[in-house]
């Protein structure tokens, strides 16, 4: 503490953390024993904190298909993530229920580029289903 900011500590003579005894009982999960004083808590402090930011850094996340919400400095934070997996995993939980309750008959097949020119259905009905695709086929293979 060589360029201490001297109008801040004004309480007479310096007491370092070393003479400092703690008198509150450690947590469990300390590895400090009994008898510790400021210095070691404040360690044990600083390197939990540090192994805790390390073990949460986020920095590598939004690179793939979700886009984060940030702080004002540009920070994603765990909170925003998990609010950010809690909607994702509703959306696809949606998704599924969906597909889980629909029929392959239902599906349409508008995108499939199938050529279908060969195939008709009674009274022009349109083919655009799987069901009506497949009507098609047993249509044409019993003629």
């Amino acid at each position: 503490m060589k360029h201490c900011n001297q109008i801040k500590h004004t309480c007479g003579t310096t007491t370092y953390a070393t003479c400092v005894t703690y008198e509150t009982p450690v947590p469990e999960f300390s590895e400090l024993g009994e008898c510790v004083d400021i210095e070691q808590t404040t360690t044990e402090l600083y390197e939990l904190v540090g192994d805790i930011r390390n073990q949460i850094d986020l920095s590598a996340l939004g690179e793939e298909c979700l886009e984060y919400v940030e702080t004002e400095e540009g920070k994603i934070i765990v909170k925003n993530v998990l609010l950010k997996f809690e909607a994702e995993i509703c959306d696809l939980k949606t998704k599924v229920e969906t597909l889980e309750n629909r029929q392959l008959c239902d599906f349409p097949i508008a995108d499939c580029d199938l050529d279908l020119d060969c195939l008709a259905l009674p009274c022009d009905t349109s083919i655009t289903t799987w069901a009506h695709v497949i009507q098609a086929l047993i249509n044409k293979s019993c003629e």
